[in-house]
Parts: C-alpha cells; sequence; structure tokens
C-alpha cells in the first residue's frame, strides 16, 4: 500500500510539471491549490500506513495480554482440580465453584523407625527399619492459597466482549499405559483484534513465533499431551505479572 501511496506521489509531482509547462498562466493558481491538496491527502496517507501497523502492535498487545490474564486463571484452576480431584473439568461454572469450596490438604511427613520380620513365622528375624510416614494436619482452602487477590469469578469472560471462554477436556494415554486427563481453552486471534484493520489480523493470524504468538489461536493446555501451558513468548508472562 505505501508503494502505491509514493507512486501517487510522483504522478502528482510529474503533472504538476507537466501542468506549470503547459497550462494557461491564469489556471495555475486554481491547479496548484488543487495540486496541494492531493499531495497533502497523500502525505496523510503514507503517514497513516507508517503509523497504522505500529499502533496494531501496540494495541494487541494490550488486548493479548488481558486474554492471557485470564488464560493463566483457568489454567491455576483446572491445576489445583486436578490436584485434588485427579482430573480436569470442562464446566467452567463448576470450576468457579471448586475454587470456593475446595482445599488442599496440609501434610506433615516423618521418619518412624519400626521392626519388620524378615524371616518366617516360625522363626522370625525382626530387623529396625525407617518408614515415611505422612499424616494430613489441616486444610488450606483453594481460594486463599492460590486466588487472593485475584478476579476468579470472571475469569470465564473473553475480555473486551460478550462472550465465555470454551473448556475442552480429553484422556491421553501416557507411556505407562495410564490415562491422563487433559484440558484445552484456545480463542481465535481475530475475535480478540475484532475492530482492527483486517489486513494486519490476516498477517498475525500468519505469524510464526519469535515475539509473536504463532498461529491463528491463543491456547492453554492440549488436547495432546498433560500440560498447563501457553503457547505465548514469555514477555507476556511479564507484561501479565507487571499489571
Amino acid at each position: 500500500m505505501i508503494l502505491f501511496i509514493i507512486l501517487g506521489v510522483v504522478v502528482t509531482v510529474l503533472l504538476a510539471v507537466l501542468i506549470v509547462k503547459f497550462l494557461p498562466y491564469k489556471l495555475t493558481p486554481i491547479i496548484s491549490v488543487l495540486l496541494l491538496g492531493a499531495a497533502g491527502y497523500l502525505s496523510y496517507l503514507i503517514y497513516n500506513g507508517i503509523m497504522e501497523p505500529i499502533k496494531f502492535h501496540q494495541e494487541k498487545k494490550v488486548r493479548y495480554t488481558e486474554v492471557i490474564k485470564q488464560l493463566k486463571l483457568i489454567a491455576d484452576a483446572q491445576d489445583a482440580h486436578n490436584t485434588i480431584l485427579g482430573k480436569f473439568t470442562s464446566n467452567g461454572e463448576s470450576l468457579i465453584k471448586f475454587i470456593d469450596t475446595a482445599a488442599f490438604p496440609i501434610t506433615d511427613t516423618r521418619t518412624e523407625i519400626v521392626k519388620e520380620n524378615r524371616g518366617t513365622t516360625w522363626s522370625p528375624l525382626y530387623v529396625e527399619v525407617e518408614k515415611k510416614i505422612t499424616d494430613t494436619i489441616g486444610y488450606a482452602p483453594v481460594r486463599d492459597k492460590i486466588f487472593k487477590g485475584r478476579d476468579y469469578k470472571n475469569m470465564l469472560t473473553i475480555p473486551g466482549t460478550n462472550e465465555e471462554f470454551k473448556i475442552e477436556t480429553s484422556a491421553v494415554l501416557r507411556a505407562n499405559k495410564i490415562l491422563a486427563s487433559v484440558f484445552e481453552v484456545k480463542i481465535d486471534k481475530a475475535a480478540i483484534l475484532k475492530g482492527m484493520s483486517t489486513s494486519l489480523i490476516k498477517q498475525e493470524k500468519e505469524a510464526l513465533g519469535g515475539d509473536d504468538i504463532p498461529g491463528g489461536f491463543i491456547s492453554i493446555g492440549s488436547l495432546n499431551e498433560v500440560s498447563v501451558s501457553g503457547n505465548w513468548p514469555p514477555l507476556y508472562d511479564a507484561l501479565v505479572r507487571d499489571e
């Protein structure tokens, strides 16, 4: 686009030279005003063509950071849910209720010396061995331990929209032949960047990585492996922490 605008400026300059050279002198002031107006408009287009990608990049980082903040809340809730109940959940409302009611057990582990019979019933041979004993001595509410001061009540809302995140769950077979619960939450970049330049959104969805989020979605978790990680680069984690 910028190349076309520059080409337009060159054409305008050439027209100005031709008009000054061949047009009657009495029409020169009118044409000059028109050419100045055209030059000003083209200058505006050049400026806007340069600034639009810059503003787009700044705004997308703001929007992405808000979305990632919500996704990290969901992931922390899912991690706690899996730790306590042994699986992830696709029900967002029940996940919020879980935060309000669930608690982590507080354990105390100690070592005791016990006697074990290494012989037989008829010929016992007792030896002293060390055993670790774990006792539950209390409980720590999930809400206080992980979500204190965090707005988890609205974590399902996609920032800037009236929509909610969709949580998908499944199970994968690990190498040890045990089924493991998995989850994934993802959102199309186009939904987050709605109202911005369609051509720049298209480019953004083709991003390969680096400081950009690769592909057309922002996601956390995976339906193919046990994970509570997101697909964004570390700079967004820093932006979320700085908020």
